[in-house]
């Protein structure tokens, strides 16, 4: 709503500088900060020219680093939370295993930044969750109507090559899709992908899932686990895209043979490395 007056709150000082909302509804206010840091901003709307009771006070952190400073970007659905979007729509859903406890570690020497394609409008929802669960704070980015409409490889290359022009020290990317891999490697970056292996007896979901990654640069590490995302990074291991692929064909080839124990091994191809 155009005109309301808006006033912003920063480290314990109730004065902040004050400013009104545009057509759009947003207020915007200059802020310089003094040295590198996180610095938390309380958004307060006056109450002057409501009906009813203004909206509560909104938390702002404004994460501000040194260009090289060592950063990540990691996605949210099924990599930090251990479900898809519909369960974010239905209710509270639990982390990652597993996520929390890495990502606590890898915040000892990188800024976090969750990126994510969901639409800005989840971005309260989204900071509380993280907030409540425990999770290190970071900058949370979600796209706009635009960025959403791009698609997620699209919409998460071009602010991670925005992001990088600035802040060289970004190194690492983590996501469960094969659309989140190709923009992390296409950046620079070290691109974890996190899948859920299929399960079952029918053998398409596994040659389908082995056909996706075998569009991936051979250097993206495919794991199934954070338990396997900690081993690679603090433990050496490697994960490569091939050996996946590999164990998924063979699993497909398995189920095929089993299916028809006549057919012949050259029919159970559906695909290779």
């Amino acid at each position: 709503m155009t005109g309301r007056p808006t006033r912003s709150v920063v480290g314990g000082a109730d004065d902040g500088p004050g400013a009104e909302t545009n057509q759009e509804g947003i207020a915007a206010i200059t802020f310089t900060p003094s040295a590198a840091g996180d610095y938390v901003f309380d958004a307060v709307a006056a109450s002057a020219g409501f009906e009813s009771d203004p909206p509560d006070p909104q938390q702002l952190r404004v994460v501000c680093r040194a260009s090289d400073t060592p950063m990540m970007v990691v996605d949210l659905d099924k990599t930090v939370v251990g479900s898809g979007f519909h369960v974010v729509l239905m209710g509270d859903p639990e982390p990652m295993a597993g996520s929390l406890e890495v990502l606590k570690r890898l915040a000892d020497r990188h800024t976090i930044v969750y990126l994510t394609h969901r639409p800005v409008f989840f971005s309260i929802t989204s900071k509380q969750w993280l907030f409540e669960k425990g999770y290190p704070p970071g900058a949370v980015m979600l796209s706009s109507v635009e960025g959403f409409i791009k698609g997620n490889e699209e919409f998460k290359s071009e602010v991670i090559a925005d992001l990088r022009q600035t802040f060289t020290g970004l190194d690492l990317g983590i996501g469960d899709k094969v659309s989140d891999a190709a923009a992390y490697h296409a950046n620079g970056l070290k691109a974890y992908l996190l899948i859920q292996e299929p399960t079952g007896d029918d053998p398409v979901p596994y040659e389908t899932m082995a056909g996706e990654l075998k569009g991936l640069d051979g250097a993206v590490q495919v794991v199934t686990s954070w338990d396997e995302i900690a081993k690679g990074l603090f433990s050496g291991a490697s994960f490569p895209r091939e050996t996946m692929q590999t164990r998924l064909l063979d699993k497909a080839r398995q189920l095929r043979l089993a299916q028809d124990p006549e057919i012949q091994p050259a029919e159970a191809e559906r695909g290779s490395p």
